[in-house]
């Protein structure tokens, strides 16, 4: 009996241990909410509007859409932030989450956590590369990649390399780094960008061909510099929430100088042959330009950073301000899925003729407004744990039904 007495205790217990091995209290961040937010906003609006608005005039290409010939091009536009500024909200609380989850959960269940995670975004990224590869027939010998000729007689294997694998593969290779102290990761990840700019610079090493007959500065380029951008910034979110002894006015300094020297370095490296901002290529300029851009316009919702309990006393104006960017913040991997999958099952299915891209800016932006407010309204912030194994879900789905027909 009291053996049989032990084992009906346990069951219980051992369930409920299960169920809460990986989870932690989590805490919303008004002025991250509200920077992520804008930086989603921003993406969603610009990319699924239509192109031949974006390439209206010399001011819209500016801020929404890549230079004319993105791989040569010797400067950046302001759309050329975009996936910088993506990856640097993502990691703006990535070391946070990982190191609450070390002290409350132990190693083992935060770096499993990590790996699920990461290895889930990272089976959407391959499923987004693999079904565009069966609609259109490709050979899946070229699914994952393909031989280029990337400089006269330098034949190599150039590896797809998109946003979505791109975030996955990073978010994987940022975990062992995130074991680092705040100083020495952010001089790691300065220095991997410093290495990738040196190896530019030199055209034996053909690392310059390479990323331009990729895109994002490719695998390599992924690896050297969106990686460091997301360590940067998880840098920056563990001084902001766990460091408790600095002054906050003393935080936002360093904030600020952090902005200035990232601008500082991009213009100095602009200023150098070959040292210009390219987003194909991946340079350190670029890298280091959008990173002062995110933190300049982090700093300024720092300054618009207000309380709970002063919300009811805010002008309505500003209210309006803080529900839409805190809707979209506080879900920003959902938010790109949506955008993503819709904008591809939509072009495979109708093309992408002007009419057709002005009907789903119409009816996609306010869509996706509307579900971001209602889970803000709810206070739900889905995990990207989640978000990715129901992405994994709704395409595996979606390609069973729609192949077939396309």
């Amino acid at each position: 009996m009291f053996i049989m007495s032990q084992e009906t205790k346990s069951k219980p217990e051992s369930q409920e241990s299960l169920k809460t091995a990986f989870r932690i209290e989590k805490q919303r961040y008004n002025w991250i909410d509200q920077a992520r937010g804008f930086v989603m906003f921003i993406l969603v609006l610009s990319g699924l509007m239509p192109e031949l608005w974006r390439k209206a005039n010399a001011i819209t290409w500016f801020f929404l859409e890549h230079p004319d010939d993105s791989t040569h091009a010797q400067y950046m536009n302001f759309y050329d932030i975009g996936v910088p500024a993506f990856f640097f909200i993502i990691g703006l609380l990535m070391a946070v989450s990982f190191k609450k989850r070390l002290e409350s959960k132990g190693p083992k269940p935060a770096v499993l956590n990590a790996l699920v995670r990461w290895g889930l975004v990272s089976a959407v990224g391959i499923l987004f590369i693999i079904i565009p590869g069966l609609i259109n027939g490709d050979d899946p010998s070229t699914w994952f990649g393909e031989v280029k000729t990337i400089a006269p007689g330098i034949d190599v294997f150039v590896v797809y390399w998109d946003v979505v694998i791109s975030l996955g593969i990073v978010g994987l290779v940022s975990i062992p780094f995130l074991f680092m102290k705040r100083t020495p990761r952010l001089i790691v990840s300065y220095a991997m960008m410093a290495f990738y700019q040196v190896m530019l610079f030199i055209p034996e090493t053909h690392w310059r061909d390479y990323a331009i007959s990729s895109v994002h500065g490719g695998i390599i380029g992924g690896f050297l510099v969106l990686v460091p951008i997301t360590l940067i910034a998880s840098v920056v979110g563990e001084f902001f929430i766990l460091d408790k002894e600095t002054p906050e006015h003393e935080k936002v300094r360093k904030f600020l100088m952090l902005g200035l020297v990232n601008a500082i370095i991009g213009v100095v490296l602009w200023l150098i042959p070959g040292g210009y901002p390219n987003k194909r290529q991946d340079t350190m300029s670029w890298a280091a330009i959008s990173i002062a851009v995110c933190f300049f316009i982090g700093f300024l919702f720092l300054k618009v950073d207000y309380k709970d309990e002063e919300y009811k006393g805010l002008h309505p104006a500003n209210k309006g301000r803080i529900v839409l960017f805190k809707s979209y913040g506080m879900n920003p991997f959902l938010i790109y899925g949506i955008a993503e999958i819709a904008g591809v099952v939509i072009e495979a299915l109708v093309g992408s003729d002007f009419e057709i891209q002005l009907a789903q800016w119409l009816i996609l932006v306010p869509a996706i407004t509307l579900i971001a407010w209602i889970l803000y309204k709810k206070g739900k912030a889905i995990s990207t744990t989640k978000v990715a194994l129901g992405v994994i879900v709704i395409v595996l789905v979606l390609a069973v039904v729609l192949i077939p027909l396309l």
